[in-house]
């Protein structure tokens, strides 16, 4: 598995967010080498603030990570700031893993908290607007738009259900199909009694002042009054390593995992966003947590057999 010198680390984990910086806090205090491989690219760092956190309410992203850090290196973690590029099983049930600068490293265990991009509409105003006034979790940033023109874009998936989720938050929600005809007359129905417009026309862009989304212009030329706009479009998961280790996955791509974040490939783990589950900050972060507690209880097995 090595040559002379190399090292060995007893976990190498593919992501720093939530779930990744959550398993090396836990594996670390209980004395194990953890390597943090990052690319410093995470989902969430256009937010305007974190939610469904106690006690970090509001927080920005990249604060909450950086602080997270720096309590890692206080526990040794080596973090090294790459793109995982590719992963390999070996015989003795280790792991290669070579980044996007030629480095390869080797650990016992491998943890992937590789996490999902979300799918941007290519229409003018999206991608500039997106955390600060174009959203994709009505959990995470409803609250703060309560009683506002709230509009939902869902031109590649049937809106219905979220469309009425958002009328909890807000009276005024319109949803826009972009040219699309999912719905059913049922559905249309409900919406329209609950009072949910409906508009069909091609989007033409989203007018902005600075950070603030005024209005959704169509092609034809009508504008709609809106403050923000949720976007029920997909998201990607991030499984390029997932699928080199031939891992089991949903139709989607997400990880199938135990309920303590095992792949189908022995000592491979994965938590946060490209497994199975809610994508909250918090969740990820518990994920991460059961990982490491199950990853540390298998090397225990194993180092145990290895005395025996």
């Amino acid at each position: 598995m090595q040559k002379t010198g190399t090292k060995i680390w007893d976990v190498i984990i593919i992501g720093a967010g939530a779930a990744g910086s959550s398993a090396a806090m836990v594996l670390a205090r209980v004395r194990r080498k953890v390597l943090i491989i990052d690319d410093q690219k995470p989902r969430n760092a256009p937010s305007q603030g974190m939610h469904n956190f106690l006690s970090r309410d509001g927080e920005l992203p990249l604060n909450f990570l950086d602080m997270a850090h720096q309590e890692l290196l206080a526990y040794g973690v080596q973090h090294i700031r790459s793109k995982a590029i590719y992963a390999a099983k070996l015989e003795n049930h280790g792991f290669l893993v070579r980044d996007n600068l030629g480095e390869e490293f080797l650990g016992k265990r491998l943890l992937l908290a590789t996490g999902v991009q979300d799918v941007i509409p290519d229409i003018p105003g999206m991608q500039e607007l997106w955390g600060r006034g174009v959203y994709h979790c009505p959990f995470c940033d409803g609250y703060e738009l309560c009683d506002k023109p709230i509009g939902l874009y869902a031109r590649n998936f049937n809106g219905f259900g979220m469309a009425l989720a958002l009328r909890q938050l807000s009276a005024g929600i319109c949803l826009f199909t972009d040219g699309k005809g999912y719905l059913r007359p049922a559905q249309h129905e409900e919406l329209n009694a609950r009072g949910i417009r409906i508009i069909s026309g091609e989007i033409g862009q989203l007018r902005h002042t600075a950070d603030r989304l005024t209005c959704v212009q169509l092609k034809n030329g009508e504008s709609i009054a809106c403050e923000a706009l949720f976007v029920h479009d997909g998201q990607k998961v991030n499984n390029e390593l997932l699928i080199q280790l031939g891992a089991r996955m949903t139709k989607k791509g997400a990880a199938i995992t135990s309920r303590k974040q095992a792949c189908s490939v022995p000592g491979l783990y994965v938590a946060g966003d490209a497994a199975i589950d809610i994508h909250f900050v918090v969740v990820a972060a518990a994920e991460g947590a059961k990982a490491a507690v199950a990853i540390h209880d298998e090397l225990l097995v194993a180092e145990n057999q290895l005395s025996e």
